[in-house]
């Protein structure tokens, strides 16, 4: 009981403090709108940007020509080793993998793989340009072109390759 009268008098001296906090509704502001916020704005439209340049500049040309000269000059090195191969391979027909006709038929496939590369490497390059080049979004009709012809080079060694495959019977 005692607790219960010292809670209530010790809450008392609260109760009176508590109106000084409170004031009157002049002090707060209006949620009226006020002159500032009625001003109108009179802001210039901002012009538009101006159109966006290619991040690369298309293909050079020059840079084109020599990759084809690069393949084509790596192609008749292939036509080449091709000619080349072509008795070996004729001479390893139905041999065994131990004779001196084989081996050297072996070496000349080797070599005719190794030609290939190159023209695929031109070919690789040229992949490169174009995949700069739809990423800029500026495609070269002269560059698909040169990754056409470079990539039927490529074709016709694959072929010439199978082709003397299957006449050593491998």
């Amino acid at each position: 009981m005692m607790n219960a009268k010292l809670k209530y008098f010790a809450t008392l001296p609260l109760i009176a403090v508590l109106p000084a906090c409170a004031s009157s509704n002049d002090r707060y502001p209006s949620l009226a709108i006020r002159p500032f916020e009625r001003a109108v704005t009179t802001a210039t439209p901002v012009p538009p940007p101006a159109p966006a340049v290619p991040i690369r500049p298309a293909t050079d040309p020059a840079r084109i020509s020599a990759l084809r000269d690069r393949a084509n000059a790596a192609h008749a090195a292939f036509l080449a080793s091709e000619s080349a191969a072509q008795p070996l391979a004729r001479a390893a027909a139905g041999r065994s993998a131990e004779t001196n006709a084989r081996a050297a038929a072996l070496v000349a496939m080797a070599d005719l793989s190794s030609q290939r590369g190159a023209t695929s490497a031109v070919l690789a390059d040229l992949d490169l340009l174009a995949a700069a080049a739809s990423t800029a979004l500026a495609p070269d009709p002269s560059l698909s072109a040169a990754q056409a012809e470079v990539a039927a080079l490529v074709a016709r060694e694959d072929a010439a390759i199978a082709r003397l495959w299957e006449v050593m019977g491998s």
